[in-house]
């Protein structure tokens, strides 16, 4: 996606999820003044948008301009994830757990 696509800051205004996920789909949207539902949540009640793009780097193309003025920022993808999540693995055996004894 072009610089020139992105919408300016001041064009846009807070949005709510819902809102955001109807305006992108199945877009990365990169977030400024993010309104987090309670503290250290993921969840989002209100955000506002500075780019979006197919990828995770075309989303957060325009922030880049931006990143002085807003240092706290997220980029999110709207729509369903595919992939399956990857998860660390852990495997305890004899010798794990005898060192956790002592």
């Amino acid at each position: 996606m072009d610089a020139a696509q992105q919408l300016p800051l001041e064009e846009t205004e807070p949005l709510s999820w819902v809102e955001i996920c109807i305006r992108y789909p199945d877009q990365y949207v990169c977030l400024v003044d993010i309104d987090w539902a309670e503290l250290r949540s993921p969840e989002i009640k209100t955000a506002q948008v500075v780019g979006y793009g197919a990828t995770r780097r075309a989303a957060f193309h325009a922030m880049r301009d931006l990143i002085a003025t807003y240092p706290r920022h997220a980029v999110r993808f709207t729509g369903v994830c595919t992939e399956p999540l990857i998860r660390p693995s852990l495997i305890i055996d004899d010798e794990t757990l005898e060192l956790l004894r002592s």
